[in-house]
Parts: C-alpha cells; structure tokens; sequence
C-alpha cells in the first residue's frame, strides 16, 4: 500500500477542543478535522466548497504519531469587539476597531509549545484521492498554512513523502526524518523516531491488536458553517510507553 506522510511541528500550536466560554482549551494531538483542513487548504480548497471538504472526509484514512506533545501554555487574551447589531457587518478588523461602542472580550486560550507530530494518510477503498497531487500541494500550498490558529505559522517544511508499506504503522516506522528535523528532534529532546502514540480512524485496516478507543467531535459536517460531530478514534500506545 502507498501512505503520504509528513512532518507537523510549529513553535506553538493550538489544536481546539469544544470552545465554552471564556475557556478555549487545546487537544494534545491534533484531530483529523485539523490534518484534512490543512490539506484542504494546500489544495486550495475554500470553506464554502463543501463537496470537496466531503470527498476529502469521505476518502482519506489517517493516523498521528505524537513524537512530542510540547509543553502545554495558557495565554490570557484580552480582545476588542463592537457589540453586534442587526444588519450590521464589518468587512475588515480595523473597520471593527474604529465602531463607537468597543467591548473587551476575555478569554484563557491554551496552546502548546514546540509539539511535533508525523502524520500519515492513506486513501480508502474506492475512494479517489491522488496522494500525489495532496504531496504536491503539500510542498507548493495554495493558501498560507498554520497550525490551529493563524497566528500559529509551521516551524519546518511539511517534507511530504509517499512510502510504500503492509500498513500504517509500517510506514511510520520507515519514515527518516531530514537534517532540519533532526535539529529540532534534538533541540526539543526527541531520543529516536517512534516515541509517543500513535492515534488513527478506529476502522482503519492494518490497525495493531492492542488499542483504546476514544471519543472525538471532530469528523466535519460543514466546514461553511464550522459544524462537527462525533467519531471514534484509536490509540495505540508504543510497548516503551508501557514499561
């Protein structure tokens, strides 16, 4: 089989769990609404096509392996907004701050600091996505890229490459990272490749034996109107985590 695999790191990232409130906690992993919005976006895909953002759910598997889940960091965040009036639209941030009637909205948003991931995708069963053209939009985006929020730019290259593997875990295994990635492997104390979980589509063929099942709102029902619903994830836990 061919899986796409590439590298996520950023300096900071924040990866959105159900927003409540003032509280706008992060996964420690990112989701796979937060990988194929990504790939959405190299592709070139705006939020209102929702038929590709649905063939992109409808046909890619995918698995993270967490090879660091970076240090967690909560930012206080203070915000001005004009109240909101019928009819009334802002068509830029600065237009927002010029309104009469400014409010300051508080919030704690957590993000976590130097996390790196490798991640794999693989296209389902009769499903068509060229991993080629996703590898190539990967290295050549269409739209600016970033890790959960936009102030949250890439920290290294994506470096997408597509390994031929008996399964996904296979794949991850072979993937070699570059020098850049070696660099920040060691700078943020990475020992090795394979070193945190690896999480994946609970139907995902090749899956190992030993794994625990999660619960994640994040499988995309529109991207327009930033809608999600529940889907099962597994995670299976590296034997040296285990001792």
């Amino acid at each position: 089989m061919r899986f796409l695999l590439f590298t996520l790191y950023a300096p900071m990232a924040s990866f959105g769990e159900i927003a409540v409130g003032e509280r706008r906690m992060s996964w420690a992993r990112p989701g796979r609404s937060a990988i194929l919005g990504l790939v959405a976006a190299a592709l070139g895909i705006e939020r209102t096509d929702e038929t590709a953002h649905h063939n992109l759910e409808a046909g890619l598997y995918y698995a993270v392996r967490t090879d660091a889940p970076g240090r967690p960091l909560i930012d206080y965040h203070t915000a001005q907004t004009p109240k909101a009036r019928k009819g009334r639209t802002f068509a830029t941030r600065r237009q927002e701050l010029e309104a009469d009637d400014l409010n300051t909205v508080l919030s704690s948003r957590e993000w976590r600091a130097d996390a790196y991931f490798t991640v794999a995708l693989w296209p389902r069963r009769g499903e068509a996505v060229d991993l080629e053209d996703v590898a190539n939009a990967l290295q050549r985006p269409r739209f600016a890229l970033y890790v959960g929020r936009k102030s949250a730019p890439l920290g290294l290259p994506l470096n997408p490459e597509i390994i031929k593997a008996d399964t996904f875990m296979d794949a991850l295994e072979a993937r070699q990272p570059g020098e850049a990635e070696r660099s920040i492997m060691q700078s943020i104390h990475i020992n090795g490749v394979a070193t945190g979980e690896v999480a994946f589509d609970h139907d995902a063929p090749g899956a190992p034996a030993d794994v625990r099942i999660e619960r994640r709102r994040d499988a995309v029902l529109s991207r327009t109107r930033w809608q999600f619903t529940d889907r099962l994830e597994a995670v299976a836990v590296p034997e040296s985590s285990q001792e």
